[in-house]
Order: structure tokens, then C-alpha cells, then sequence
């Protein structure tokens, strides 16, 4: 089930500036929100990274003295859980044993090559996470106006409640967009979209103000065009086709890898529902 605003706030830390911005950014949500915040680490060797294959050696020692500096110099008195191995993998491991309801991660945005090499923590977190994923890489603020991207299938509706419920808890206004790849075939799209907005709860209408856009051409390029006056992306986090993902990655890893504004994902199956 969907909750938002967030109680347990989950925050993934190391030494770099996608760190810094994630930490930022988590510090002032639960600040926000009067939501406690917790830290988690994951040191991955570098041959871990570049090989995903066999087996690797824990280096405690090392991740002591790591975890003794990140507190000296990141985390100060927030807890923090740290780990030794895959990052995405561990970082989930904590969120749920945490009981956290919401990661705030950073992003690098890499590209090619070392994207290939290194992959990406972030997207990896969003295929992972039991829990909504808010992806950052820079300065975040609290957002004025809200873009929920919806598709038209079974989930369009939770998505869109979910992201009314974002973006009533941050008091913004709901900007809702649809992209159609066909004109030809296929239902209205407008008429279906308006259809959708007058079924979300009055106080979330009342409160967010939604507008309903419908745009032509691919997804993810509309999408990341419509972010331009926006704060802050809701989208749903689904599966797709094992090629699909291995190749490019889902709609919402690839919004989140490209994306100039902060990108919150939800998980399908957690969308829904919620508080307020």
C-alpha cells in the first residue's frame, strides 16, 4: 500500500556530490514531513562492479574505517546501516527491515560505456525497492507543481492517485500528462484522461488543481520535455519485457537516468491508497 507523506525516510550514502544531494534532499523531507531518517552504506569492491560474475572477499576492516569516516564527514548522528556487496541489493535489504517508506537516492546520470561497465545504483534501486524511490542529482526543493505521467492501462488509475497524494502532502499542483504513441487506433485520449481526473477524490482535485495534457510521439522523450516549469516527476515503477530491461531499462529507470528534475518512482504493486 501506498503511503505519503513518508514516516521512515531511508537515505543512500557515500562520499560523492550524488550523495550529498540525496542526503540534502532527505534531511529536508523529513523535516518536512516529521518523518525520522535513517542512512545505509554498501561498499562494493571495484571488481565487483566491473565483473558480475564470481565470487569476492569481505574487506571488514576496511568497511570499519569507512563507516568510521562517512560518520565524521556525511552522516554525523543519523543511523546508518552498512553493508558489504551489491548496493541496490543491500540498500533494499535495509528498507525493508527498517520499515522505511520511502529511499532517497542520488544519481550519477552515466551514460554509455560506464553505464554499461558500472551500471547504475539508482535505477538498480528502483527494480529493486519494496518502497517508492525519490532519485536526485542536484538541489532539491520542495515542489510548486507536480508532473504525473500516466499510461492508459489497468494501473493508470493508482498511478495518478498516488501522485494526487504526492503532490497534495507537498500542497503543489497536479500536472497530468499523457503520450500517445498512435492517433489513429485507440480510445479518445482526452475524454479517457478527463474520465480519470474526475475520479480522484474531491479533496485531492480541491487541493492539487490538476490539468490534463495529452502529447504525440515516444514516451520517454515527451516526458522529459513536459518537465520544463516542473519540480518533481511521480511516475509508476512497472516491469517490462527481460530484453527491454537488459537493453534500455524501463520507462522509469530511463526518466530517472535522464531527467533534470527529481523523479519519484512507486512500484506498481504499492500504488494506491494512501493517507491524508
Amino acid at each position: 500500500m501506498f503511503h505519503f507523506p513518508p514516516r521512515r525516510i531511508l537515505v543512500a550514502v557515500d562520499f560523492s556530490n550524488a550523495s550529498a544531494h540525496a542526503l540534502r534532499a532527505a534531511k529536508l523531507l523529513a523535516k518536512s514531513f516529521h518523518a525520522s531518517l535513517e542512512a545505509a552504506y554498501c561498499e562494493a569492491p571495484l571488481s565487483a562492479e566491473l565483473f558480475a560474475y564470481g565470487p569476492y572477499a569481505e574487506d571488514r576492516e576496511s568497511l570499519h574505517r569507512t563507516v568510521r569516516s562517512l560518520r565524521l564527514r556525511v552522516t554525523g548522528d543519523l543511523p546508518l546501516h552498512a553493508g558489504y556487496g551489491e548496493p541496490a541489493t543491500l540498500i533494499s535489504r535495509v528498507a525493508r527491515r527498517r520499515g522505511a517508506d520511502l529511499v532517497v537516492v542520488g544519481t550519477h546520470g552515466r551514460r554509455g560505456l560506464m553505464r554499461a561497465l558500472l551500471g547504475s545504483v539508482a535505477e538498480s534501486v528502483i527494480r529493486e525497492s519494496p518502497v517508492p524511490v525519490l532519485v536526485v542529482r542536484k538541489d532539491f526543493r520542495l515542489p510548486r507543481r507536480v508532473l504525473a505521467p500516466i499510461a492508459e492501462d489497468r494501473d493508470a488509475a493508482r498511478g495518478l492517485l498516488a501522485a494526487g497524494l504526492v503532490a497534495r502532502a507537498f500542497k503543489a499542483r497536479l500536472d497530468v500528462l499523457h503520450v500517445v504513441e498512435d492517433p489513429i487506433f485507440g480510445a479518445n485520449p482526452e475524454r479517457l484522461l478527463s474520465a480519470r481526473l474526475r475520479r480522484l477524490p474531491p479533496g485531492v482535485r480541491r487541493d492539487t488543481r490538476p490539468t490534463a495534457e495529452v502529447k504525440l510521439g515516444q514516451p520517454v522523450p515527451a516526458i522529459l520535455r513536459a518537465t520544463r516549469g516542473r519540480d518533481l516527476m511521480v511516475l509508476l515503477a512497472r516491469s517490462k519485457s527481460l530484453l527491454g530491461d537488459m537493453v534500455l531499462g524501463t520507462t522509469a529507470e530511463r526518466l530517472a537516468r535522464f531527467s533534470p528534475i527529481p523523479v519519484l518512482a512507486i512500484a506498481a504493486a504499492a500504488a494506491g491508497g494512501g493517507r491524508g
